[in-house]
């Protein structure tokens, strides 16, 4: 108390009072706050996007399964897929039907200098005839290709690719997998020679069914 007169000090001033927190200072803190929340949220969302990205599962390799000798064909089909006619999007699958023949591709490097078999008795690829038709959704494609438009007809030798084109072999086959044939030409002796055309189905296998001749 001086000359009557009483002095009280001030408590600091809070700049989030009403009062105080006007103007400057205000515009000052929800920039702050909205700084703060912006970084925030990148680094939740950069969070879900690397935990989606380790919890990704690769898929188990491909059953491959090569075709027996004794096999008499081989039913395959793809599952649905789109394509468009007309301008119209419909679902469809292809069926093909694989059949051995005595025709072969050979490599040089399984030949002796002579241009005979080596001595360990190669036996060469094989070569299959393919026919592809292609049915309707509603038509099952397990029925075989009957009720289908027939698609194209060709030799070649068989295989399925995964989807990092990892192959498993000459006639080999797997389900889950792009079916993959390399194009040959073949003529009147059991020779065959890789036309350098492949064709590769437009949809992934769904499944596949070996047939034997009775015995």
């Amino acid at each position: 108390m001086e000359n009557g007169l009483e002095f009280h000090q001030s408590a600091p001033l809070d700049p989030w009072h009403p009062e105080v927190a006007s103007g400057t200072n205000m515009k000052s803190n929800y920039k702050k706050l909205f700084l703060w929340s912006t970084l925030g949220s990148l680094a939740v969302g950069a969070a879900v996007a690397l935990a989606r990205r380790q919890q990704r599962v690769e898929p188990p390799p491909l059953a491959c399964r090569k075709i027996p000798r004794n096999c008499k064909c081989v039913h395959l089909w793809t599952e649905r897929f789109e394509i468009e006619e007309a301008g119209t999007l419909r679902s469809v699958h292809d069926y093909y039907l694989i059949q051995p023949t005595a025709f072969k591709v050979w490599s040089v490097l399984e030949l002796n200098p002579q241009g005979t078999q080596g001595r360990f008795g190669s036996e060469g690829i094989p070569i299959y005839h393919v026919a592809r038709t292609r049915l309707p959704d509603e038509v099952a494609a397990e029925s075989g290709g009957q009720q289908g438009q027939p698609q194209e007809r060709f030799y070649g030798v068989v295989t399925v690719v995964d989807n990092d084109g990892r192959s498993c072999g000459n006639n080999a086959i797997a389900r889950g997998g792009t079916l993959e044939i390399r194009k040959c030409y073949v003529g009147g002796a059991s020779n065959g020679v890789e036309s350098g055309e492949t064709h590769r189905s437009p949809g992934r296998v769904l499944n596949y069914r070996l047939e034997f001749a009775p015995v």
